[in-house]
């Protein structure tokens, strides 16, 4: 089915319905995980119900981009009124936008804030190294790699040898998004943002959403521990 099909459902219960092994902090998709003394397929181990990895802010901004992009005020059929309802629909196709890359800016940031965890980094030093690194291109170009030992480009190229996605090409996309994003923002010009450009976000959610799930299974779960 089309994902812009879909209304009556949330979209994050299908896109962003991910759980981590309490063990090895593998992350996948798997339902069953949810049972209690499931044996995890990465490393044996049963578990004790598996949690969820994303926070809800990630579902919300998913299930928001969904509303927004539906979205379709009624008003009366008089000339004022049509007038009214193109302005606003034009508003919700742009909050689509908006929203996409406030998603990719929270899985950013939720990725890095595991990884530090892991590295047993203390909450201060974390704040102060997210604060000093406030902007998407300092926290890939230089915390990334300072805490990873790995360049950002290196490791999302390998990442995509192993996908049948293509995280470059969605990488890119989020890039050009957050462009244009920051144009209408900042200079007012809402035009800067291709009239496709909200559909393309709404496709692009599957895609990002894996890349930052196999950003954690890399560099964050015990896949050497794996039986």
């Amino acid at each position: 089915m089309d994902i812009l099909e879909i209304r009556d459902q949330k979209l994050s219960t299908l896109l962003s319905f991910f759980m981590v092994c309490t063990s090895c902090k593998i992350v996948d998709n798997d339902i069953e995980r949810i049972e209690v003394g499931y044996k995890c397929p990465t490393c044996g181990i049963a578990g004790n119900g598996a949690r969820s990895y994303f926070p809800m802010s990630v579902h919300n901004l998913i299930d928001l981009m969904q509303e927004f992009y539906h979205f379709k005020q009624q008003f009366d059929e008089d000339s004022e009124s049509a007038m009214t309802d193109t302005r606003n629909e034009a508003n919700h196709q742009l909050a689509v936008v908006i929203l996409f890359c406030t998603l990719v800016e929270v899985l950013l940031q939720h990725f890095l804030e595991r990884l530090m965890t892991k590295l047993e980094l203390p909450l201060k030093i974390q704040d102060r190294l997210l604060n000093d690194n406030m902007s998407t291109r300092q926290r890939v170009e230089k915390l990334f790699p300072a805490l990873t030992g790995v360049q950002w480009n290196a490791a999302i190229k390998k990442l995509n040898e192993q996908v049948e996605l293509n995280y470059i090409e969605t990488l890119e996309f989020c890039k050009h998004a957050a462009e244009k994003r920051n144009i209408f923002l900042h200079r007012g010009i809402k035009y800067a943002i291709p009239k496709d450009m909200p559909e393309t976000c709404l496709r692009q959610i599957w895609p990002v959403v894996n890349l930052f799930v196999s950003l954690h299974n890399e560099f964050i779960a015990k896949r050497s521990e794996a039986k």
